[in-house]
This record gives structure tokens, sequence and C-alpha cells, in this order.
């Protein structure tokens, strides 16, 4: 049988410290046939220079070197430098097992998809291991299916990593320049286009979650990216696939708590995060009912607008609490 070329894309930016362990990783990777391209984005602290010493040793990978332009820039370059038939995404500062293209591979072929999905654990700041994807079984999903779980966090996310794509489906599609969480303003689109999406529960993907990471860091105003790139993923979602709209909207009030929830811990914020608080908040409480009543709410969820329904200062100590027992 056929077996493509596959390309994992890899874009590096200033992680000599967790680099070693991501080459690593794909160097050990068992599929017989893998391009490993390295994006080096403007790094200055050597990293650069590790990838080139990589390829010295290894024939399969290949670097090309840019000005710093941001992550969705030099994934937008590894697209396009791409000459496999498969794309797929690392963060270098993650490990992928050494099976995990073969899996990958394996459940496309299997479904007969275009595009296979994989179990993802989380190395959390607490040092938990979690694995998102073990209770769900493996399966092939339809396009509507693969959206409503992606949006509720049913196994699998919106990250463009621990997925598989024919390379086909990205054209046209970008990464979003300069913005924060870019992967909601694209995984979704790739979704659409694909009829039947394979699903396998083994966790292949090992992401380390870090206090100097994006969804971990100290708060800025281009947090807000992730409120607009919801609210543009709901709205094209919601108007093709209107039988998905309690989970939407479950989504867009995720994307606000998760703002809020930073934006509360924010000490002498400036005016105009406050008045970005002030606009969130006005939302949540406008539509509470998107929580309340709805059938996709969890009790975190519900409690989280129960107490910000009583006041903020209560959510905000919530929100504590609930930081320290969570993993």
């Amino acid at each position: 049988m056929e077996t493509p070329l596959i390309t994992i894309i890899v874009p590096v930016y200033n992680v000599i410290k967790f680099l070693p362990a991501c080459l690593d990783s794909l160097r050990k990777q068992t599929y017989p046939k893998c391009e490993f391209l390295l994006i080096d984005d403007g790094s200055t602290d050597g990293s650069g220079v590790s990838c080139e010493e990589f390829t010295k040793t290894e024939p399969r990978a290949r670097v090309i070197h840019q000005q710093n332009m941001g992550l969705s820039e030099a994934r937008n370059t590894g697209i396009r430098e791409a000459k496999g038939d498969y794309i797929t995404f690392l963060d270098s500062d993650d490990t992928i097992a050494p099976d995990c293209i073969s899996y990958l591979f394996f459940l496309a072929r299997k479904y007969q998809a275009t595009m296979a999905i994989c179990g993802i654990k989380e190395t959390t700041l607490k040092n938990k291991e979690i694995l998102y994807a073990a209770e769900y079984p493996e399966k092939a999903m339809s396009t509507e299916e693969t959206l409503g779980r992606m949006l509720r966090e049913e196994g699998f996310t919106v990250t463009a990593y621990a997925k598989l794509y024919h390379k086909n489906l990205w054209q046209g599609i970008t990464f979003p320049a300069g913005a924060l969480h870019e992967d909601l303003g694209t995984t979704y689109k790739v979704v659409e286009r694909c009829p039947r999406i394979a699903f396998g529960p083994e966790a292949k993907y090992n992401y380390v979650k870090r206090a100097s990471s994006i969804s971990s860091s100290d708060f800025s105003e281009k947090k807000y990216d992730i409120i607009r790139l919801t609210d543009e993923m709901c709205d094209d979602i919601e108007a093709k696939f209107p039988y998905l709209i309690n989970t939407v909207r479950l989504r867009r009030m995720h994307a606000r708590f998760s703002v809020l929830r930073q934006i509360v811990l924010v000490k002498n914020p400036d005016p105009s995060v406050v008045a970005m608080e002030q606009e969130i908040i006005k939302y949540l409480l406008e539509n509470k009912k998107f929580v309340t009543k709805n059938p996709h709410a969890t009790k975190r969820d519900k409690l989280a607008m129960n107490s910000l329904v009583a006041n903020k200062n209560l959510f905000k100590i919530a929100w504590q609490i609930y930081s320290k027992i969570r993993p």
C-alpha cells in the first residue's frame, strides 16, 4: 500500500531549554516517511543553531530561518513549504510519542478520512498528568459531530496539534497573523471541509503547561483575541450548523469567562482593561441563560455564572479557590 510523506511542522522560537526533548521525539518516529520541517522564527537563544545541528544527524529534517513574525506566521511558512501529502503540527516545547504519526495515519486510513485526531496527555503546572480523551471510543465522526465535540472539548480541542491533515485541506486557510489563540481562527475551517474525521483516544501528543505559556501568562489586552476569534468561529458554525446552537452559545460564554477570570486578578488595571471587564460582565449577565438553561453546561459553568450573578468579588473568590484545587 502507498506510504505518503507526512510533514511535521515545528515552529521554533527561543526554546533552547525544551528543544532537545522535542527533537528527540521527532527522531524516534516509527512512521517510515516523515519530513521534520523546523521553522526558526528569529530565535536569539541558539535554538536556530540547535536546529541546524539536528539536520546534520537527521536526514529527515529541514530548517527554514525567518525573521521573528510570531507563531501564526511560522506555521503559515511551514504549510507553504511542506513537501508532505499530509501535515501535522508540533509545538517546540512539547513532544510526541514514537508512534504518534503512525497512529494518526492508521486512523486516517482505517476510516478513509482526510483528517485524524489523537488524544493528548497534559502535564499541568502542578505536575499532574491528565488524559483528556481516555473515556471516548475510537470512531469516525461527521463534520457536525466533530465541531460539536471540539467546541465542548469532549476528548479534543481546537488546538492545531494532535491532528493529522491532508495538506489540500489548508488551501486558502492561514493562521491569523499577530493573534493569540490563533487556532480558534483556523482549525474549525479545516474541519468544515471534512465530511469524515477519524478519532482515536490514545494520547500520542504530550503537552506540558508552563507558567510562561500564552494560556497561563500574565494578562494583556491581546488576550481579548480569544473572544474576538471565538465569536468569529461561532458565527460561522452557527450559520452553517444551526443544530449546534446550544454548544455555540456555551462556547461564547466560556471565552468570556476565560478572559474575565484573568482580568479580576489584575492589580490596578488601567481604564481600558476596566472597560473590557465591564463589557464582558454585561454580556455574561445579559445572556446568563446560555449557561443556566443550557443542556451542555457543566457544574463548573453554573458555579461560575451563579457566583458572577451574586457579585464580581464572589466570582473572583470562587475562581481563586478553584485554581488552588484543580490539578
